[in-house]
């Protein structure tokens, strides 16, 4: 046998509905059936052989009478069967909730983590779901709204159309909402952690079960990144791969290899599959497992059809983003997805060597993170405050970290045993919004960090501008204006002095103590030590004439240094960071007019888009990881 048809394990959880049995064809005595699991090993649920001389067996019987060539060479990494497919009638709003990674569930659960992918089969018009925050709050904050009932204020809103999906990395904040029809692709778990349930109850009449702090040890509070709008190849990941196949009264063909089974879940229309001398009928709702090595079949029909397999196992790289307080480690897989974490202290006041073993132990917490060890991966990045030799590896100087001439990269090499590289942090940030954020398509970007100082970052064909030597771009100290402010560099004028947060606070500090009467004093409680980079703004917005004279000269100052790098570097894009681009649009779309109107060439040039970085502080790990 090569064509085995499924029957699915039924969930009738309060929130579901009735249109898979209505519309998918599904026999299920009770009121409400919220899921289907179409494909499951899991014990909580096994889906069970309808067809042919295995029917009535169930899909782990059949496969432990088998063995692992039913699954193919693909699934030898796994311990357990990998994937649990489902079908998701969300009649009501799911809970808001959050997965654990590998590790965490392994440790605290003894299961698997869960990363999975929804795609949207059917939803009702303004149908919408909640995928990350808008914008990034502290384990504190997301507590309290938790506790005040208003947690819907920080959940960022996401309408949904027919045929999008969306990816959820284990350690995102997600919830369905209702009138959404989806089919799941998950790894084979069952855990989840609620933190928010609208206030229902369960059908023993209590509130059910949240858990929040397990939550929030798990859970990456900050928005989402990337697109949910795909062609037929919807997702891809160390755990699954799945494409979509849309057949208008034709015939596609596939071949089943020694490498992995096809699960095929039919989510539209009808046809038939042929594999051999074999023949199914199927129809909307039908879900086929094809054992690896079943060899060449054809789908005919008029339907659409999600196909899963599993990848070879992924190699990935380890980025490391080495800060002045903090060592950030991130194991990142080929999708440049950040598959494993950690975070520990750098101990900067120390000397290098303990930074080195430091970065070493987070390294090591990061794979474990990651269920994977070094010999999962083929190189390690770093990216290091500083001026950088890139082709020795060497730290020639990093005030942040007091460090001179320091040979990281052989030190690195000598304890992890494999290619070590490194640049500037700025430069390894910019090139994580490149290959995954902001920037994502491009070839040529410029990025300004607006933080303490200006960091920039420069982008020429999908590589890191270096120069000739060690230090690479300083766009922060270029001049702006001749015996002007004084820089941290020792000079005068540079833009750094003008468009960094620093100087912001500098000018608003000046414009509160010389009008008292102004909202930038009021909203310091007239504590000028306790002015920041986000108080101009905020008064500007409520109208105060001398906030927006602060913040109008900040952005024109800050249009002038854009103005020159366009006009040296031409980028498809400049990109933000820092924690003044959090101003989003009311920033940006400022910036782009001064800069149409600035550009050598007007408006007739090439004119980049000014946008805000998206990674935050994932952005330098994944660029690190990208180094070559």
């Amino acid at each position: 046998m090569s064509i085995f048809k499924l029957s699915p394990a039924y969930k009738g959880y309060i929130w579901g509905g009735d249109r898979l049995k209505k519309e998918f064809h599904k026999s299920f005595s009770g009121p409400v059936l919220a899921e289907s699991w179409e494909l499951s090993c899991h014990p909580d649920g096994p889906s069970t052989i309808s067809s042919g001389a295995y029917a009535g067996c169930s899909l782990p019987d059949y496969l432990a009478e088998q063995g692992t060539g039913a699954l193919g060479t693909n699934c030898e990494r796994f311990t357990d069967f990998p994937i649990l497919i489902k079908l998701i009638d969300a009649r009501q709003n799911l809970s808001v909730q959050v997965h654990p990674s590998d590790a965490y569930a392994r440790s605290h659960e003894n299961q698997n983590g869960k990363t999975e992918m929804w795609y949207v089969i059917d939803c009702e018009p303004d149908a919408f779901l909640y995928l990350g925050l808008k914008e990034r709050v502290s384990r504190e904050q997301f507590r309290q709204h938790i506790e005040e009932n208003t947690l819907d204020q920080i959940l960022n809103p996401v309408p949904v159309h027919k045929g999008d999906m969306f990816f959820i990395d284990a350690g995102t904040i997600h919830a369905i909402g209702k009138g959404i029809v989806i089919a799941e692709i998950q790894q084979n778990s069952n855990v989840t952690y609620r933190v928010y349930d609208y206030g229902r109850v369960g059908a023993d009449g209590k509130p059910r079960d949240l858990h929040i702090e397990k939550a929030l040890e798990v859970a990456r509070l900050e928005p989402p990144c990337g697109s949910n709008r795909f062609g037929g190849h919807l997702a891809e990941c160390e755990y699954f791969t799945v494409d979509r196949f849309d057949i208008q009264a034709g015939t596609i063909q596939g071949t089943v290899t020694t490498d992995s089974f096809h699960s095929l879940l039919i989510v539209d229309g009808e046809g038939e599959v042929a594999c051999g001398e074999e023949k199914q009928p199927v129809r909307k709702g039908d879900c086929l497992f094809l054992p690896a090595d079943s060899g060449t079949y054809t789908v005919t029909g008029s339907l659409t059809m999600l196909r899963t397999t599993i990848p070879p196992k992924p190699v990935c790289r380890v980025g490391i983003d080495l800060g002045g307080t903090f060592i950030k480690a991130g194991v990142i897989d080929p999708n440049n997805r950040i598959v494993g974490r950690s975070e520990l202290p750098t101990e900067a006041d120390k000397p290098w060597e303990q930074v080195v073993d430091n970065m070493v132990r987070a390294v090591e917490a990061a794979l474990q993170d990651a269920a994977q060890t070094l010999d999962d991966c083929e190189a390690v990045g770093v990216g290091c405050p500083g001026t950088i030799d890139p082709q020795t590896g060497t730290v020639v100087y990093s005030n942040n970290l007091g460090w001179n001439d320091v040979p990281l990269a052989d030190a690195l090499r000598q304890r992890l045993n494999m290619p070590v590289h490194i640049s500037n942090d700025a430069n390894c940030a910019a090139l994580g919004e490149v290959v995954a954020g902001a920037a994502h398509g491009c070839r040529n970007a410029v990025m300004l960090t607006l933080g303490t100082g200006l960091g920039s970052g420069i982008i020429l064909n999908g590589q890191i501008f270096e120069g000739g030597g060690p230090g690479g771009a300083e766009l922060g100290h270029t001049m702006l204006r001749q015996d002007g402010e004084l820089c941290t560099c020792g000079r005068h004028g540079c833009l750094e002095a003008y468009a960094s947060a620093t100087a912001l606070i500098r000018e608003a500090r000046r414009a509160a103590q010389t009008h008292p009467e102004s909202k930038l004093y009021t909203l310091c409680s007239g504590q000028l030590d306790e002015m920041n980079g986000i108080i101009p703004f905020e008064a500007a917005k409520q109208n105060d004439p001398f906030a927006e004279q602060v913040v109008s000269q900040y952005i024109n100052d800050l249009s002038d240094g854009i103005v020159d790098a366009v006009n040296l570097f031409r980028p498809e894009v400049v990109l933000l960071g820092g924690g003044i681009s959090r101003q989003g649009a009311y920033l940006t779309d400022r910036l782009q007019d001064k800069v149409a109107q600035r550009v050598f060439g007007g408006e007739r040039s090439y004119l980049p888009a000014i946008r805000c970085a998206e990674l935050e502080n994932d952005a330098g790990m994944i660029g690190a990881a990208r180094i070559s």
